[in-house]
């Protein structure tokens, strides 16, 4: 079920007992009739994590946690830049978080953007649009 990677879908064979060359012809045709591409797996997966408000680097960590090559990484990276840059997915995630009703304060949006990999100069930037104030006026 859902969008696996070449070497997933090798994992989960070999782990299941399937020869080494059972696997490879396996793949093969998969990838013949459409249905395994490592290219098309990182873009989607690139674009849902940019949407949910993650930075690139977070990004690019998953992305080689899926066994991906580095060329299809660079590539997936390079599509979600096209269509919006870390600052913009900060601010998208803060006005999310911003439009709720109780909204935390600027520390917890802070520590949110933080987990999700943000550049500390972006966050700084992103919060003192959205409060006006930097941390160090606040203290």
């Amino acid at each position: 079920r859902g969008v696996r990677s070449r070497q997933e879908v090798r994992t989960f064979l070999a782990l299941r007992g399937a020869s080494a060359d059972a696997i490879g012809r396996l793949l093969n045709v998969c990838e013949e009739r459409g249905l395994l591409n490592d290219r098309a797996c990182a873009r989607l997966w690139a674009g849902q994590w940019a949407r949910r408000g993650y930075a690139a680097s977070v990004i690019h960590q998953r992305l080689h946690e899926k066994a991906i090559d580095a060329e299809t990484i660079a590539d997936a990276i390079k599509t979600i830049a096209r269509a919006s840059d870390d600052a913009a997915r900060a601010r998208l995630l803060v006005a999310r978080h911003l439009g709720r009703r109780g909204s935390p304060p600027r520390s917890r949006l802070a520590r949110t953007l933080a987990s999700r990999g943000f550049d500390p100069d972006v966050i700084e930037q992103v919060l003192h649009e959205s409060f006006g104030t930097s941390s160090d006026e606040q203290r």
